[in-house]
């Protein structure tokens, strides 16, 4: 459950960072393009940014809480679970309905009131039984959201290659990047201005300017579906616990290297843009 919910917490971290991007981008668009700044996209935007801000707030508390349970046996007093039973459930009461979505997260918003319940009771049965229906909330959540996310992460990627390829038409950018692999080892600097850019070495940068285009969204769609695929597993885990019937017979394979690729790739980490400046 806790790398489950670590996993969540950082997909709706990147989440958040895309959503900030793209208003940087609307931003962009208009100071270069003249294109109208509608403020009503930017006061959705806000708004979706801070849902999913939420949203990795309260995996983080899951992933704390899950942690506590772990160790419930051992020498936390009541004192702690409670308060980190707590911080779960007000982290879920205070979710609210994604902006531009019609799915209200109702069952998680209650599921937070009914989470301290289980502190009086010292049984794995109870206490799964105490987490069933918020385990199959998140994910029923992240199923019914999922369009939306995959919405901001398209629009995101469609609106940033647009603005590169129509200023690398415009010849408004440098071409430094491009020649650094050849460079670093040396510890020379390029400069590669756009005036002095070849026909191919234009084409070079359209060519990457797609590329890394699809191979974002591409990793976009193997984490988003491989954490769905860990939220069913996690919420039918625990249903059976809760339920006495048995475990789920096959473990999902791991998706955490997919998961953390798409989170590296939207903070600039990613594997193939390690030589940018």
């Amino acid at each position: 459950m806790s790398q489950t919910a670590q996993e969540l917490r950082d997909f709706y971290m990147a989440l958040t960072v895309t959503v900030a991007q793209q208003a940087e981008l609307e931003r962009l668009q208009s100071a270069f393009f003249a294109v109208p700044l509608s403020q009503q996209d930017l006061t959705q935007l806000e708004s979706i940014q801070e849902e999913l801000k939420k949203r990795s707030e309260m995996a983080e508390s899951l992933s704390e809480f899950s942690q506590t349970l772990a160790e419930f046996a051992g020498p936390k007093t009541k004192e702690t679970v409670a308060q980190s039973a707590t911080n779960l459930g007000s982290a879920l009461a205070g979710i609210q309905q994604l902006p531009g979505t019609g799915f209200a997260p109702e069952a998680l918003q209650h599921s937070g009131n009914l989470l301290v319940q289980w502190i009086q009771q010292r049984n794995t049965r109870k206490m799964a039984q105490a987490m069933d229906s918020t385990l199959a909330a998140l994910a029923e959540m992240f199923s019914r959201e999922k369009p939306a996310y995959d919405s901001i992460n398209r629009t995101y990627m469609e609106l940033a290659q647009s603005l590169a390829l129509e200023l690398l038409r415009r010849k408004q950018i440098r071409f430094d990047s491009l020649a650094l692999p050849a460079l670093k080892p040396f510890g020379l600097v390029p400069a590669v201005p756009a005036e002095a850019s070849s026909s191919s070495l234009q084409e070079y940068a359209r060519k990457q300017i797609t590329e890394r285009t699809d191979e974002e969204m591409a990793a976009y769609v193997k984490a988003s579906e491989g954490l769905q695929e860990m939220l069913d597993f996690m919420a039918q885990r625990t249903h059976a616990l809760a339920s006495g019937g048995p475990l789920p017979v096959r473990e999902p394979q791991p998706k955490s290297t997919e998961i953390e690729r798409w989170v590296h790739l939207v903070a600039g980490e990613s594997k193939t843009c390690e030589n940018s400046p």
